[in-house]
C-alpha cells in the first residue's frame, strides 16, 4: 500500500475532488486501494453495527468498495463521496441479512466485536431494526449529517429526525438497569 497516497488523499483533497479521483476515465488501483484504506474502517465499523457479525460486515465492505468501482461512472461530478459509499454499504448489508434470513441459518444474534461499544450498548442496538441501527450507528457514531443520512438511507431528513428520536428512546429504554 502506498501510504502517502492514501494520506494525501484521506487528509488534503475534499470529498468533491475524491470524486473527480475515482470517476476518472483512467482511475488507477492505487487510486482505488487509497479509497479503500480510508473509508475502510469507518465502512466496517457501520456494516458491523447493522449485521452484528463481523465476518459479514467484512464481506459487506468488500462488496461495498467492489460495487463502488463498477458504479463510479454514475456518480455525479459534484455527490460527495462519503454518502455515496454508505448507501451503498447500507444497501449491501441489507441485502447481506435478507440472504441470511433465506438461509434460515438465523437463529441467534450473531456475536460481533465491539468496536468502541460496550456489550450492553451492543445488546441494546441488536433490539433494533436493521435500519434503525444504521441510523443510530450513522449519526452516533460515524457523526453523518440528516442530509447525509438522507442520500444514505433514502429517506427525507424529517422522517430520520423522527425516526432517530425514537431509536434514541429505545436505546435508553433497554439501557436502564
Amino acid at each position: 500500500m502506498n501510504e502517502t497516497i492514501a494520506a494525501n488523499l484521506s487528509e488534503t483533497t475534499p470529498d468533491c475532488e475524491q470524486t473527480l479521483l475515482l470517476t476518472a476515465p483512467l482511475a488507477s488501483e492505487a487510486q482505488l486501494e487509497a479509497l479503500v484504506y480510508a473509508y475502510s474502517p469507518a465502512l466496517l465499523r457501520y456494516c458491523r453495527g447493522i449485521l452484528c457479525s463481523e465476518a459479514d460486515a467484512e464481506d459487506a465492505v468488500q462488496l461495498t468498495f467492489i460495487k463502488a468501482w463498477r458504479a463510479r461512472a454514475y456518480l455525479k461530478p459534484k455527490q460527495p463521496l462519503q454518502p455515496w459509499l454508505y448507501k451503498i454499504a447500507y444497501h449491501t448489508a441489507i441485502d447481506l441479512l435478507r440472504a441470511r434470513k433465506r438461509e434460515q441459518t438465523l437463529t441467534m444474534p450473531r456475536a460481533v466485536e465491539s468496536g468502541g461499544l460496550s456489550e450492553q450498548s451492543l445488546a441494546a442496538l441488536q433490539r433494533l431494526s436493521p435500519f434503525d441501527r444504521a441510523l443510530v450507528l450513522g449519526r452516533a457514531v460515524d457523526e453523518l449529517s440528516y442530509a447525509e443520512l438522507a442520500t444514505v438511507l433514502d429517506r427525507p431528513e424529517a422522517y430520520l429526525r423522527t425516526r432517530y428520536a425514537r431509536a434514541k428512546k429505545r436505546l435508553a429504554a433497554a439501557l436502564r438497569p
